[in-house]
């Protein structure tokens, strides 16, 4: 990034630390313009961020200054833009069209992504339509998707998202490798009326091929060995390890390793939700991903939804060395976009070298974490209002919702918007003496009780109001994420595409399991040692 630009940034967060939120509309009448916009259906409103507008206008000159439109045609065009594992990060293709993957990529890229469309699709109809069915001509009824990560979390919030109240086929989610997950997943089925699915880009993720093999044991008890087969499916990246698991060739789905997993709910990790909500839906969920991918491409900057959310977190994470974001969805569809938005960010982005191995100049990603509202609101909340610690809010709402009567879709909306405005204007200790006196409380009963009710307020929130629920909104929300988070790596000058974390963790995983046989425990610490001996 441009250091000129980020010393430009701090300094004005620091100036606009001694000011009010609300003072901000006063000094700027045209500021909510300046600071919001309509776009795929979503309306994105910045302007309860603690900048000013010079505050907002040095956020936006980073990200400018920071090479990232140069980052951005790279990765569109297919360049390797994953340094540290050579790859390409195309997960954009997978949304857009065929004209557009062969004026942009080449003959290669389009055939890999129209035929994983083409397999899908065939796949997906023929067992809605009762062409494929089980061992014994029963249609499936439920699927069991087995995968962890971004094999799991993004299916798993677009199934929640768009299914039906009454679903032709149910999807059933198995992440943890913590065998009560499967066991509640897999009660009460049928198992001839069953379709296994496992999801692992390598093949190789050790949660997804115990559950897997858990899930096969299941289906072989109850159908028979050959049986079964008909019953398992596969998408991968290493189809050349499905067929020792007893996966037909013709049931493996692939998916090429430009589609990192944390992005490849586009691809075919989503096959389950293919099947059982129908492939138009799928292409819907792609349309509205594409007009967001439009959006990113072409709007200038100071009014790119993308951007903007970019922006308030650098402002906040650098400008003000605030170290954690809350994302409240006020959509029970959506309760799991937290636990996404965690993989996506802090996978991402969540790292202290750049790509040629120097530290980094600035911190990172701030931790992502949340609940649905209005549930949020009976949790942590009043920790967020009345601590001294300033901690961001996203405040993410369906304008709409069908399901909902009017009376309660507006309660809703009423919390989210009361809530927005409540974080930023607080209660002050006058208006808390006036609450006191006027439930006729004494003068030492309000010294007492009217400090405690102050909330200092001033603390910045972003609103994404989605118009209504739909294919299309939802694509284009994940692909604004998407699209933040890789601007964000950008500005901080790290690759937003490896996880080399990640793979500490399950490295040592691998010889923790042997040490639980192995005649004697391997050199660890005292503490570990021990554990493992308590286990064995």
């Amino acid at each position: 990034m441009s250091s000129a630009a980020l010393d430009a940034l701090k300094t004005q967060a620091f100036v606009d630390a001694n000011g009010k939120i609300v003072d901000q509309f006063r000094n700027d009448p045209d500021r909510l313009s300046h600071m919001s916009l309509d776009v795929c259906g979503l309306y994105v409103d910045v302007s309860k961020q603690a900048w000013s507008k010079p505050g907002f206008d040095r956020a936006v000159e980073l990200f400018e200054q920071s090479g990232l439109v140069e980052a951005r045609e790279k990765m569109w065009t297919g360049k390797e833009i994953n340094v540290s594992e050579g790859r390409a990060v195309l997960h954009v293709a997978l949304r857009d069209s065929d004209a557009e993957n062969a004026r942009l990529r080449g003959p290669e890229i389009t055939a890999d992504v129209k035929s994983a469309r083409d397999a899908m699709r065939d796949y997906a109809g023929a067992i809605r339509s009762g062409t494929i069915t089980g061992a014994t001509g029963k249609p499936f009824k439920t699927i069991i998707h087995i995968g962890i990560g971004g094999s799991d979390l993004g299916p798993r919030l677009v199934f929640q998202g768009l299914s039906p109240l009454t679903p032709k086929i149910d999807v059933r989610f198995v992440a943890n490798v913590d065998g009560s997950e499967l066991a509640l997943a897999l009660a009460g089925l049928d198992p001839a009326e069953t379709l296994v699915i496992a999801v692992s880009k390598t093949f190789t993720t050790q949660e997804t091929l115990a559950n897997f093999l858990a899930a096969r044991d299941w289906l072989i008890k109850g159908l028979g060995e050959d049986a079964a087969k008909k019953h398992l499916a596969a998408v991968s990246a290493a189809p050349d390890k499905t067929g020792a698991y007893g996966i037909a060739p013709d049931r493996v789905f692939g998916f090429k390793d430009w589609v990192g997993g944390r992005y490849s709910l586009w691809s075919a990790v989503s096959l389950s939700i293919i099947i059982a909500l129908g492939f138009d839906v799928y292409e819907r969920l792609l349309d509205g991903a594409r007009q967001m991918d439009q959006h990113f491409l072409t709007a200038p900057f100071s009014k790119n939804a993308p951007i903007l959310l970019a922006a308030a977190q650098v402002y906040n994470r650098i400008g003000h060395d605030r170290p954690s974001r809350a994302v409240i969805p006020y959509v029970h569809r959506l309760r799991r976009l937290a636990a996404f938005l965690q993989q996506l960010e802090m996978e991402s982005n969540g790292k202290r070298t750049s790509p040629t191995g120097e530290l980094l100049a600035t911190k990172t990603c701030p931790v992502v974490f949340g609940d649905e509202g209005t549930n949020a609101q009976h949790a942590f909340f009043q920790m967020l209002h009345q601590s001294e610690d300033v901690v961001p809010l996203e405040l993410i709402a369906v304008q709409k919702n069908a399901e909902a009567s009017d009376d309660m879709q507006k309660k809703l909306l009423s919390n989210v918007i009361a809530q927005g405005e409540a974080f930023m204007v607080g209660k002050s200790l006058e208006t808390s003496v006036a609450e006191c006196k006027a439930l006729g409380f004494d003068d030492a009963r309000t010294a007492q009780i009217a400090p405690q009710k102050v909330c200092p307020g001033n603390k910045p929130s972003t609103t994404v109001l989605i118009s209504e629920l739909t294919p299309e909104t939802l694509g284009a929300l994940l692909a604004l994420y998407e699209h933040k988070t890789f601007a964000e790596g950008i500005v901080m000058g790290l690759n937003s595409f490896d996880q080399w974390g990640v793979e500490l963790g399950k490295t040592l995983a691998s010889g923790v399991l042997k040490d639980f046989t192995a005649a004697t425990v391997a050199d660890h610490d005292p503490s570990t040692t021990a554990l493992i001996n308590r286990v064995k």
